[in-house]
Protein backbone atom coordinates (compact mmCIF):
# COMPACT_ATOMS: atom_id res chain seq x y z
CA UNK A 1 0.00 0.00 0.00
CA UNK A 2 1.46 3.43 -0.85
CA UNK A 3 2.67 5.56 2.02
CA UNK A 4 0.15 8.36 1.26
CA UNK A 5 -2.77 5.89 1.45
CA UNK A 6 -1.56 4.58 4.80
CA UNK A 7 -1.21 8.13 6.13
CA UNK A 8 -4.73 9.04 4.97
CA UNK A 9 -6.12 5.88 6.52
CA UNK A 10 -4.37 6.59 9.83
CA UNK A 11 -5.73 10.16 9.90
CA UNK A 12 -9.25 8.95 9.16
CA UNK A 13 -9.09 6.36 11.94
CA UNK A 14 -7.55 8.92 14.29
CA UNK A 15 -10.57 11.21 13.90
CA UNK A 16 -13.12 8.39 13.87
CA UNK A 17 -12.09 6.61 17.08
CA UNK A 18 -12.51 9.63 19.41
CA UNK A 19 -15.86 10.44 17.79
CA UNK A 20 -17.09 6.89 18.43
CA UNK A 21 -15.87 7.00 22.01
CA UNK A 22 -17.93 10.13 22.66
CA UNK A 23 -21.09 8.43 21.34
CA UNK A 24 -20.94 5.53 23.79
CA UNK A 25 -23.09 5.82 26.94
CA UNK A 26 -21.27 5.82 30.26
CA UNK A 27 -20.87 2.46 31.97
CA UNK A 28 -23.26 1.83 34.85
CA UNK A 29 -22.17 -0.03 37.98
CA UNK A 30 -23.04 -3.72 38.20
CA UNK A 31 -26.25 -4.45 40.11
CA UNK A 32 -25.84 -5.52 43.74
CA UNK A 33 -28.19 -8.49 43.36
CA UNK A 34 -28.05 -11.05 40.55
CA UNK A 35 -30.70 -10.43 37.92
CA UNK A 36 -32.34 -13.36 36.19
CA UNK A 37 -32.40 -13.03 32.45
CA UNK A 38 -35.80 -12.98 30.84
CA UNK A 39 -36.51 -15.93 28.55
CA UNK A 40 -35.64 -15.18 24.97
CA UNK A 41 -38.62 -14.28 22.85
CA UNK A 42 -39.10 -16.28 19.65
CA UNK A 43 -37.97 -14.54 16.48
CA UNK A 44 -40.71 -12.37 15.06
CA UNK A 45 -40.37 -13.96 11.63
CA UNK A 46 -40.26 -17.61 12.73
CA UNK A 47 -43.55 -19.39 12.03
CA UNK A 48 -45.37 -20.94 14.95
CA UNK A 49 -46.88 -24.42 15.11
CA UNK A 50 -50.65 -24.54 14.75
CA UNK A 51 -51.69 -26.42 17.89
CA UNK A 52 -54.20 -29.20 17.36
CA UNK A 53 -53.76 -29.38 13.57
CA UNK A 54 -51.94 -32.22 11.79
CA UNK A 55 -50.87 -32.38 8.15
CA UNK A 56 -50.56 -35.46 5.94
CA UNK A 57 -48.92 -35.39 2.52
CA UNK A 58 -49.99 -38.03 0.00
CA UNK A 59 -49.06 -38.92 -3.57
CA UNK A 60 -48.87 -42.07 -5.66
CA UNK A 61 -45.80 -44.15 -4.80
CA UNK A 62 -45.01 -44.36 -8.51
CA UNK A 63 -46.18 -42.01 -11.26
CA UNK A 64 -45.68 -41.70 -15.00
CA UNK A 65 -45.88 -38.02 -15.87
CA UNK A 66 -46.87 -35.20 -13.52
CA UNK A 67 -46.95 -35.99 -9.79
CA UNK A 68 -50.23 -35.17 -8.03
CA UNK A 69 -49.77 -34.15 -4.38
CA UNK A 70 -52.42 -33.72 -1.70
CA UNK A 71 -51.86 -32.07 1.68
CA UNK A 72 -54.65 -32.86 4.14
CA UNK A 73 -55.07 -30.86 7.34
CA UNK A 74 -56.89 -32.57 10.22
CA UNK A 75 -58.17 -30.49 13.10
CA UNK A 76 -58.26 -31.77 16.64
CA UNK A 77 -59.29 -28.34 17.88
CA UNK A 78 -62.55 -27.56 19.65
CA UNK A 79 -63.17 -24.41 17.60
CA UNK A 80 -62.79 -23.59 13.90
CA UNK A 81 -59.70 -21.73 12.75
CA UNK A 82 -59.51 -19.25 9.87
CA UNK A 83 -56.53 -19.84 7.57
CA UNK A 84 -55.00 -17.37 5.13
CA UNK A 85 -52.48 -18.79 2.69
CA UNK A 86 -50.42 -16.46 0.45
CA UNK A 87 -49.02 -17.25 -2.97
CA UNK A 88 -45.35 -18.21 -2.89
CA UNK A 89 -42.94 -16.51 -5.30
CA UNK A 90 -40.58 -19.52 -5.17
CA UNK A 91 -43.37 -22.09 -5.75
CA UNK A 92 -44.70 -20.95 -9.16
CA UNK A 93 -47.23 -18.68 -7.42
CA UNK A 94 -49.09 -21.63 -5.84
CA UNK A 95 -50.76 -21.07 -2.46
CA UNK A 96 -50.52 -24.53 -0.90
CA UNK A 97 -49.01 -26.93 -0.24
CA UNK A 98 -45.48 -25.60 -0.14
CA UNK A 99 -43.07 -28.34 -1.21
CA UNK A 100 -39.40 -29.16 -1.53
CA UNK A 101 -38.25 -32.09 -3.67
CA UNK A 102 -34.88 -33.79 -3.13
CA UNK A 103 -33.26 -36.38 -5.40
CA UNK A 104 -32.78 -39.59 -3.40
CA UNK A 105 -29.14 -40.47 -2.76
CA UNK A 106 -27.77 -36.99 -3.50
CA UNK A 107 -29.96 -34.59 -1.46
CA UNK A 108 -29.92 -32.36 -4.58
CA UNK A 109 -32.85 -29.93 -4.42
CA UNK A 110 -34.86 -30.47 -7.59
CA UNK A 111 -37.80 -28.21 -6.67
CA UNK A 112 -37.99 -25.31 -6.12
CA UNK A 113 -35.16 -24.79 -8.56
CA UNK A 114 -32.22 -23.05 -6.90
CA UNK A 115 -31.04 -19.93 -8.69
CA UNK A 116 -34.21 -19.66 -10.78
CA UNK A 117 -35.38 -16.26 -11.94
CA UNK A 118 -37.42 -14.58 -9.20
CA UNK A 119 -41.14 -14.49 -9.82
CA UNK A 120 -43.59 -11.86 -8.64
CA UNK A 121 -47.00 -13.28 -7.77
CA UNK A 122 -50.24 -11.56 -6.93
CA UNK A 123 -50.25 -10.99 -3.21
CA UNK A 124 -53.80 -12.20 -2.66
CA UNK A 125 -54.53 -14.70 0.10
CA UNK A 126 -56.51 -17.91 -0.14
CA UNK A 127 -58.90 -17.91 2.81
CA UNK A 128 -60.24 -21.16 4.25
CA UNK A 129 -61.86 -22.22 7.51
CA UNK A 130 -60.79 -25.47 9.12
CA UNK A 131 -63.73 -26.54 11.24
CA UNK A 132 -63.39 -28.24 14.61
CA UNK A 133 -62.69 -31.94 14.02
CA UNK A 134 -62.80 -31.49 10.23
CA UNK A 135 -60.32 -31.91 7.36
CA UNK A 136 -59.23 -29.54 4.62
CA UNK A 137 -57.24 -30.50 1.52
CA UNK A 138 -54.88 -28.64 -0.78
CA UNK A 139 -53.65 -30.17 -4.04
CA UNK A 140 -50.99 -29.41 -6.59
CA UNK A 141 -49.22 -31.02 -9.51
CA UNK A 142 -45.45 -31.13 -10.01
CA UNK A 143 -43.82 -31.95 -13.33
CA UNK A 144 -40.59 -33.74 -12.40
CA UNK A 145 -38.07 -35.59 -14.58
CA UNK A 146 -37.81 -39.36 -14.15
CA UNK A 147 -36.13 -40.37 -10.89
CA UNK A 148 -36.47 -41.23 -7.19
CA UNK A 149 -37.44 -38.32 -4.92
CA UNK A 150 -38.19 -37.36 -1.34
CA UNK A 151 -41.02 -34.84 -1.28
CA UNK A 152 -41.41 -32.59 1.76
CA UNK A 153 -44.65 -30.67 2.12
CA UNK A 154 -46.24 -28.21 4.53
CA UNK A 155 -48.84 -25.49 4.87
CA UNK A 156 -47.35 -22.03 5.33
CA UNK A 157 -49.71 -19.18 6.07
CA UNK A 158 -51.55 -17.34 8.81
CA UNK A 159 -53.94 -18.59 11.52
CA UNK A 160 -55.12 -17.01 14.75
CA UNK A 161 -53.29 -13.80 13.66
CA UNK A 162 -49.97 -15.67 13.68
CA UNK A 163 -47.67 -16.83 10.93
CA UNK A 164 -47.85 -20.65 11.06
CA UNK A 165 -46.26 -23.69 9.47
CA UNK A 166 -47.88 -27.13 9.59
CA UNK A 167 -45.38 -29.73 8.30
CA UNK A 168 -46.22 -33.21 6.99
CA UNK A 169 -44.14 -36.37 6.96
CA UNK A 170 -41.98 -36.55 3.78
CA UNK A 171 -42.81 -39.05 1.04
CA UNK A 172 -40.60 -41.14 -1.22
CA UNK A 173 -41.86 -41.30 -4.79
CA UNK A 174 -40.70 -42.60 -8.16
CA UNK A 175 -41.39 -40.67 -11.35
CA UNK A 176 -41.06 -42.74 -14.53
Amino acid sequence: MPRRTLLALALALGTLVPALAQELPPLSPAPAEPVQAAPAAPAATAPAALEGVRATLSAPRSAAGPLNLTLTLRSGRSAPVALSVPRDNDQNCVTAPTVRVLRVGTREVVYPPLGAEPRLCAQDLRSDTLGAGETLTYTRTLDLPAGEYMVEGWLAGFADDLRVKVPAQPLRVTVK
